[in-house]
């Protein structure tokens, strides 16, 4: 039997995600996920059709965001 790690992080925004505030966050998201989806060992990551996860809403809290990915190892997260 084959194992993966799933990873997942739940974090609170400081400010809502359309606020001008947060364009730094939001401007760098692309090129993050680039760097997951194109390092070695990983396998997948939670996404919607824009190609991240911001609009995602498991919680009722709007201010609540999710990260949830897939590696083959934990070397393979770590790196």
């Amino acid at each position: 039997m084959t194992y993966h790690i799933a990873e997942l992080n739940i974090g609170k925004f400081r400010f809502p995600i359309d606020d001008s505030r947060m364009a730094g966050f939001v401007s760098q998201l692309e090129a993050i996920n680039a760097l997951a989806d194109n390092a070695p060992g990983f396998i997948w990551r939670l996404q919607d059709e824009t190609g991240n996860a911001t609009a995602i809403r498991p919680f009722p809290d709007d201010m609540l965001a999710v990260n949830f990915s897939v590696w083959e190892s934990i070397e393979a997260l770590f790196q």
